[in-house]
């Protein structure tokens, strides 16, 4: 037997390969499979990633030419839909100027209920929207939001001894805290609470005209049409008195507005690219509107261990109320015909009839009447969204 001195047999391997000997091996096949050409739909990008396929970008977000958007086929081009959906997470804060003092410890005393103490955070609720192009310049929609409710209550106790030969030092409104004399039967009181709620429903048809603008990154389109607005609140007083004798005594007063809205109004909508497949929209909207505000009130006197006696009230009046809304919205298109988008809402109410605002302080007026409605209250409703939009 010879042996290569000094030439390893991996040395040798390594030669033969260089040398261009090839090594027996399945060179057809890869892990049992043979090799062959991709076909071309398994090439081809997922249908959801063809790209832009149908937006609302008034017209196209790619920058394309129009008539580009009628060949086949479509999803090459950046187009206006035929019709198109949205629906949404929409969560408003309440902000409104209601804000009255209700008790006070002794006569002119620091408030201790008020409803400054009311936490009215954010409500979710929906918005939904439907629209249909009509041709290239024009756009019919109808929205509904609502389903947004706010609520809370607040309470104070006091067992301090008080003037009238009983515990309980609160004083109400109805004596103006005690200025100059407290009232027996409204004031001297151990408990006090209040208690509000808020809802707020909306409801648009709006007709769009898009603004011939230079070819560029930048659309814009106005729009007019009617818009319907539901805010109902209801607000809740009680009292206790624990004074000896007859004078003890509960005080309700439970007071009921409804502001029924409907008017006029125009907006404009600007729209921004950001890159294809992403834009920013701003849009501006307002309107005067008639309101038929209503107020309903009953106020409620029970004697301890007596008689119970219930005095109602009502009142009606029309009145113009202004109406703002403004739109700050993120749009991403992800897929061809869907878009997420998310932003900002604020709108603005004046002219309407607060429940907590129509709290009546005269015991006279309370009492005999009439009621009267209190209508120049003012609300702000702000908060963020988001969701997604179908087009097709």
């Amino acid at each position: 037997m010879h042996r290569i001195h000094g030439m390893p047999g991996w040395a040798l391997l390594i030669a033969l390969l260089l040398s261009g000997v090839s090594v027996p091996a399945r060179g057809a096949e890869t892990f049992g499979y043979t090799s062959r050409k991709p076909q071309l739909w398994e090439t081809e990008r997922p249908l959801l990633e063809y790209e832009p396929g149908k937006n609302l970008f008034w017209h196209d977000p790619y920058l394309g030419n129009w008539e580009m958007c009628r060949a086949w086929p479509a999803s090459a081009n950046g187009c206006a839909p035929k019709w198109y959906v949205r629906g949404e997470m929409l969560a408003l804060w309440r902000d409104a100027d209601d804000s009255h003092p209700f008790a006070t410890v002794g006569p002119a005393g620091p408030v201790v209920l008020s409803t400054a103490e009311f936490k009215p955070e954010f409500r979710a609720g929906v918005r939904a929207l439907v629209g249909r192009s009509l041709g290239e310049w024009y756009r019919v929609e109808a929205s509904y939001f609502g389903s947004h409710s706010w609520s809370d209550r607040a309470a104070v106790w006091n067992t301090d001894a008080n003037g009238a030969g009983g515990i309980g030092n609160l004083y109400s409104p109805f004596s103006q805290f005690g200025d100059p004399v407290g009232v027996v039967g409204f004031d001297y009181n151990t408990f006090a609470s209040i208690r509000f709620e808020s809802r707020l429903n909306n409801g648009e048809v709006n007709l769009r005209r898009r603004i011939l603008m230079r070819p560029g990154s930048y659309e814009a389109s106005f729009l007019v049409g009617g818009r319907y607005l539901d805010i109902s609140e209801q607000f809740d007083y009680h009292t206790y008195s624990a004074l000896p004798g007859p004078l003890a005594r509960t005080n309700d007063v439970n007071t009921d507005t409804r502001n029924k809205l409907i008017g006029f109004q125009i907006g404009l909508l600007g729209q921004f690219l950001i890159q294809p497949r992403c834009w920013i929209d701003f849009e501006m909207k307002g309107g005067i509107y008639q309101n038929r505000a209503s107020l309903d009130r009953v106020f409620t006197v029970t004697e301890i261990g007596g008689q119970t006696s219930s005095i109602p009230g009502e009142d009606t009046h029309d009145r113009t109320s202004l109406v703002g809304d403004l739109s700050l919205q993120f749009n991403y298109q992800f897929s061809p015909g869907w878009t997420f988008y998310a932003g900002y809402n604020a709108i603005w109410v004046t002219g309407v009839a607060l429940a907590a605002n129509n709290f009546e302080t005269d015991i006279s007026l309370l009492a005999v009447g009439p009621a009267l409605i209190n209508h120049g209250g003012q609300v702000v409703y702000h908060g963020p969204n988001f969701g997604l939009v179908f087009a097709w």
